[in-house]
Protein backbone atom coordinates (compact mmCIF):
# COMPACT_ATOMS: atom_id res chain seq x y z
CA UNK A 1 0.00 0.00 0.00
CA UNK A 2 1.29 3.15 -0.95
CA UNK A 3 1.86 5.52 1.63
CA UNK A 4 0.76 9.27 1.83
CA UNK A 5 1.67 12.30 3.79
CA UNK A 6 -1.22 12.50 5.95
CA UNK A 7 -0.87 8.71 7.36
CA UNK A 8 3.13 9.45 8.09
CA UNK A 9 2.11 12.51 9.59
CA UNK A 10 -0.55 10.84 11.49
CA UNK A 11 1.51 7.82 12.67
CA UNK A 12 4.54 9.90 13.09
CA UNK A 13 6.64 7.36 10.82
CA UNK A 14 10.02 8.17 9.99
CA UNK A 15 11.33 7.01 6.85
CA UNK A 16 13.78 8.03 3.83
CA UNK A 17 13.74 7.77 0.57
CA UNK A 18 12.26 10.18 -2.14
CA UNK A 19 9.53 11.21 -5.29
CA UNK A 20 7.23 13.04 -7.11
CA UNK A 21 4.79 16.01 -6.76
CA UNK A 22 3.16 18.51 -9.08
CA UNK A 23 0.83 21.05 -9.40
CA UNK A 24 -2.30 20.85 -11.48
CA UNK A 25 -1.59 21.72 -15.11
CA UNK A 26 -3.55 24.01 -17.39
CA UNK A 27 -7.09 22.88 -17.49
CA UNK A 28 -6.81 21.28 -14.05
CA UNK A 29 -9.15 23.04 -11.69
CA UNK A 30 -7.33 24.41 -8.77
CA UNK A 31 -8.81 25.47 -5.75
CA UNK A 32 -8.27 28.27 -3.98
CA UNK A 33 -6.81 28.26 -0.55
CA UNK A 34 -9.45 28.11 2.57
CA UNK A 35 -9.43 28.68 6.49
CA UNK A 36 -7.53 30.08 8.91
CA UNK A 37 -4.49 27.69 10.25
CA UNK A 38 -2.04 29.65 12.21
CA UNK A 39 0.60 32.84 12.70
CA UNK A 40 4.62 32.16 12.32
CA UNK A 41 8.03 34.49 12.14
CA UNK A 42 12.15 34.46 11.19
CA UNK A 43 15.19 33.76 8.26
CA UNK A 44 17.60 31.62 7.03
CA UNK A 45 20.70 31.85 5.95
CA UNK A 46 23.85 31.04 3.86
CA UNK A 47 27.69 30.63 3.82
CA UNK A 48 30.90 32.32 1.66
CA UNK A 49 32.62 34.38 -0.84
CA UNK A 50 32.03 35.06 -4.46
CA UNK A 51 30.65 37.38 -7.45
CA UNK A 52 27.18 36.88 -7.76
CA UNK A 53 25.17 35.15 -10.56
CA UNK A 54 21.74 35.17 -9.21
CA UNK A 55 18.99 35.03 -12.00
CA UNK A 56 15.17 35.52 -11.37
CA UNK A 57 13.38 32.59 -11.18
CA UNK A 58 10.22 34.02 -13.59
CA UNK A 59 12.46 35.18 -16.46
CA UNK A 60 13.96 32.17 -16.42
CA UNK A 61 10.81 29.13 -16.62
CA UNK A 62 8.55 29.46 -18.92
CA UNK A 63 4.91 30.25 -18.21
CA UNK A 64 3.77 26.56 -19.08
CA UNK A 65 5.91 23.86 -19.97
CA UNK A 66 4.42 20.65 -20.63
CA UNK A 67 5.08 17.85 -17.46
CA UNK A 68 6.60 15.63 -19.65
CA UNK A 69 8.63 18.04 -21.88
CA UNK A 70 10.74 19.14 -19.36
CA UNK A 71 13.31 16.20 -18.59
CA UNK A 72 16.53 18.84 -18.22
CA UNK A 73 16.55 18.31 -14.26
CA UNK A 74 17.56 22.70 -14.49
CA UNK A 75 14.61 23.25 -15.97
CA UNK A 76 12.19 21.18 -13.98
CA UNK A 77 13.14 22.70 -10.84
CA UNK A 78 12.73 26.38 -12.29
CA UNK A 79 9.44 25.18 -13.45
CA UNK A 80 7.88 24.10 -9.90
CA UNK A 81 9.57 27.21 -8.10
CA UNK A 82 7.80 29.09 -10.78
CA UNK A 83 4.76 27.28 -10.48
CA UNK A 84 5.03 27.36 -6.69
CA UNK A 85 5.70 30.69 -5.39
CA UNK A 86 1.81 32.24 -6.69
CA UNK A 87 0.44 29.31 -4.49
CA UNK A 88 2.52 29.38 -1.47
CA UNK A 89 2.15 33.86 -1.53
CA UNK A 90 -1.90 33.36 -2.11
CA UNK A 91 -2.32 30.79 0.30
CA UNK A 92 0.02 32.79 3.27
CA UNK A 93 -2.16 36.28 2.04
CA UNK A 94 -5.37 34.60 2.84
CA UNK A 95 -4.33 32.32 6.19
CA UNK A 96 -2.64 35.78 7.70
CA UNK A 97 -5.27 37.97 7.07
CA UNK A 98 -7.72 35.98 9.30
CA UNK A 99 -5.65 37.31 12.01
CA UNK A 100 -5.63 40.64 10.90
CA UNK A 101 -2.14 40.56 8.92
CA UNK A 102 -1.08 41.23 5.89
CA UNK A 103 1.68 38.38 4.66
CA UNK A 104 4.94 41.00 3.73
CA UNK A 105 5.80 38.30 0.43
CA UNK A 106 9.46 38.31 -0.88
CA UNK A 107 10.24 41.39 -2.88
CA UNK A 108 11.97 38.75 -5.18
CA UNK A 109 12.50 35.15 -6.04
CA UNK A 110 15.84 33.85 -7.50
CA UNK A 111 18.21 30.98 -7.95
CA UNK A 112 21.37 30.53 -8.36
CA UNK A 113 24.98 28.11 -8.98
CA UNK A 114 27.10 26.85 -6.33
CA UNK A 115 28.38 30.21 -4.38
CA UNK A 116 26.77 32.46 -7.09
CA UNK A 117 24.13 33.86 -4.71
CA UNK A 118 23.33 37.39 -4.59
CA UNK A 119 23.90 39.60 -1.04
CA UNK A 120 21.20 39.72 1.55
CA UNK A 121 21.21 43.38 2.68
CA UNK A 122 24.58 43.93 1.38
CA UNK A 123 26.25 41.30 2.99
CA UNK A 124 27.53 37.96 1.19
CA UNK A 125 27.69 34.32 2.55
CA UNK A 126 28.64 31.12 0.67
CA UNK A 127 24.88 29.74 -0.72
CA UNK A 128 26.23 26.61 -2.36
CA UNK A 129 23.62 23.39 -1.57
CA UNK A 130 21.37 25.47 0.30
CA UNK A 131 17.72 27.88 0.05
CA UNK A 132 17.24 30.99 1.97
CA UNK A 133 15.17 33.65 3.24
CA UNK A 134 16.73 37.02 3.34
CA UNK A 135 14.83 39.05 6.34
CA UNK A 136 17.03 42.14 5.95
CA UNK A 137 14.26 44.83 5.35
CA UNK A 138 13.83 46.55 1.76
CA UNK A 139 15.89 43.10 0.33
CA UNK A 140 13.08 40.34 1.55
CA UNK A 141 13.89 37.43 -0.90
CA UNK A 142 13.74 33.85 -1.22
CA UNK A 143 16.93 32.52 -3.37
CA UNK A 144 18.14 28.81 -3.86
CA UNK A 145 21.19 26.80 -5.42
CA UNK A 146 19.76 25.47 -8.64
CA UNK A 147 22.28 22.79 -8.58
CA UNK A 148 21.72 21.85 -5.48
CA UNK A 149 17.66 21.04 -5.93
CA UNK A 150 18.52 19.38 -9.15
CA UNK A 151 20.87 16.83 -7.75
CA UNK A 152 18.37 15.64 -5.75
CA UNK A 153 16.51 14.37 -9.32
CA UNK A 154 19.16 12.51 -10.44
CA UNK A 155 18.69 9.43 -7.44
CA UNK A 156 15.26 10.61 -6.64
CA UNK A 157 12.90 11.48 -9.81
CA UNK A 158 10.19 13.67 -7.95
CA UNK A 159 9.52 17.61 -7.24
CA UNK A 160 8.66 16.72 -3.85
CA UNK A 161 11.67 18.00 -1.95
CA UNK A 162 11.82 21.22 -4.09
CA UNK A 163 8.38 21.75 -2.94
CA UNK A 164 9.06 21.19 0.60
CA UNK A 165 12.51 23.32 0.61
CA UNK A 166 10.56 26.54 -0.85
CA UNK A 167 7.57 26.07 1.64
CA UNK A 168 10.25 25.85 4.45
CA UNK A 169 11.85 29.26 3.12
CA UNK A 170 8.52 30.84 2.86
CA UNK A 171 7.51 30.09 6.56
CA UNK A 172 10.42 32.40 6.99
CA UNK A 173 8.96 35.12 5.29
CA UNK A 174 5.72 34.34 7.53
CA UNK A 175 8.08 34.89 10.84
CA UNK A 176 9.41 37.63 9.26
CA UNK A 177 5.69 39.37 8.64
CA UNK A 178 5.01 38.64 12.58
CA UNK A 179 8.49 40.22 13.35
CA UNK A 180 7.17 43.10 11.84
CA UNK A 181 3.86 43.46 12.55
CA UNK A 182 3.67 42.01 15.89
CA UNK A 183 6.48 42.74 17.26
CA UNK A 184 7.46 41.48 20.66
CA UNK A 185 5.60 38.47 20.40
CA UNK A 186 8.17 35.65 18.74
CA UNK A 187 11.60 34.72 19.99
CA UNK A 188 13.65 31.52 19.08
CA UNK A 189 16.57 29.85 20.93
CA UNK A 190 18.27 27.49 18.97
CA UNK A 191 16.78 25.28 16.13
CA UNK A 192 13.39 26.43 16.96
CA UNK A 193 12.95 28.91 14.44
CA UNK A 194 13.85 26.36 11.71
CA UNK A 195 11.88 23.80 13.47
CA UNK A 196 8.74 26.33 13.35
CA UNK A 197 9.25 27.17 9.21
CA UNK A 198 9.10 22.96 8.99
CA UNK A 199 5.84 23.41 10.83
CA UNK A 200 4.77 26.07 8.77
CA UNK A 201 5.54 24.26 5.67
CA UNK A 202 3.24 21.25 6.93
CA UNK A 203 0.50 23.72 7.22
CA UNK A 204 0.95 24.52 3.51
CA UNK A 205 1.41 21.66 2.72
CA UNK A 206 -1.79 20.06 4.33
CA UNK A 207 -4.21 22.75 2.89
CA UNK A 208 -2.57 22.40 -0.81
CA UNK A 209 -3.04 18.77 -1.07
CA UNK A 210 -6.75 18.69 0.18
CA UNK A 211 -7.89 21.58 -1.90
CA UNK A 212 -6.07 20.46 -4.71
CA UNK A 213 -3.65 22.83 -5.50
CA UNK A 214 -0.69 20.69 -5.05
CA UNK A 215 -1.13 17.28 -6.21
CA UNK A 216 0.08 14.22 -4.03
CA UNK A 217 1.80 11.47 -6.40
CA UNK A 218 3.66 8.16 -5.13
CA UNK A 219 6.47 8.75 -3.15
CA UNK A 220 5.99 12.19 -1.92
CA UNK A 221 5.60 11.11 1.45
CA UNK A 222 9.13 8.82 1.47
CA UNK A 223 10.49 12.16 0.08
CA UNK A 224 9.37 14.71 2.52
CA UNK A 225 9.98 12.78 5.38
CA UNK A 226 13.36 11.48 4.15
CA UNK A 227 14.50 15.00 2.78
CA UNK A 228 13.53 16.14 6.40
CA UNK A 229 15.96 13.29 8.42
CA UNK A 230 19.11 13.73 5.77
CA UNK A 231 18.51 17.46 5.92
CA UNK A 232 18.68 16.80 10.03
CA UNK A 233 21.73 15.40 9.55
CA UNK A 234 23.63 16.26 6.56
CA UNK A 235 27.12 17.35 5.81
CA UNK A 236 26.11 21.28 5.01
CA UNK A 237 24.72 21.98 8.29
CA UNK A 238 24.94 21.54 12.21
CA UNK A 239 21.76 19.65 13.39
CA UNK A 240 22.11 22.18 16.06
CA UNK A 241 21.39 24.54 14.07
CA UNK A 242 18.14 23.34 12.40
CA UNK A 243 17.21 20.36 14.47
CA UNK A 244 17.91 16.79 14.50
CA UNK A 245 15.96 14.25 12.12
CA UNK A 246 13.52 13.40 14.55
CA UNK A 247 12.35 17.07 15.30
CA UNK A 248 12.68 18.08 12.20
CA UNK A 249 10.12 15.61 10.88
CA UNK A 250 7.99 15.86 13.89
CA UNK A 251 7.40 19.67 13.84
CA UNK A 252 6.28 18.76 10.11
CA UNK A 253 3.85 16.54 11.23
CA UNK A 254 2.95 18.94 13.69
CA UNK A 255 2.19 21.57 11.43
CA UNK A 256 0.39 19.39 8.99
CA UNK A 257 -1.91 17.55 11.47
CA UNK A 258 -2.62 20.85 13.17
CA UNK A 259 -2.36 24.53 12.40
CA UNK A 260 -0.62 27.92 12.17
CA UNK A 261 -1.65 28.30 15.26
CA UNK A 262 -0.16 25.11 17.23
CA UNK A 263 2.95 26.10 15.21
CA UNK A 264 3.41 29.80 16.74
CA UNK A 265 2.68 28.08 20.54
CA UNK A 266 4.57 25.09 20.28
CA UNK A 267 7.88 26.15 17.87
Amino acid sequence: MNKTVSTLAATGLLVAALSACSVPTAGDAAPAATGPQGTPAATSTVQGGGASKSFSVSQAAPAIIPQDASEDPYQRVLYDAEALQPILDDFWTEELSYYGLEFDTPDRFEYYVGDGNGTCGGEYSDGTNNAYYCSFDGDEHVAFDVDWLASYLDEHPGDAVTFLVLSHEWGHAVQDTWVEQQPGVDYWEGPAQELNADCLAGVFWDNALRNGTVIEEDGDAEAVYGWLEAAGSGDWMDPGDHGTAEQRQQAFSDGFTYDVDYCRTYY
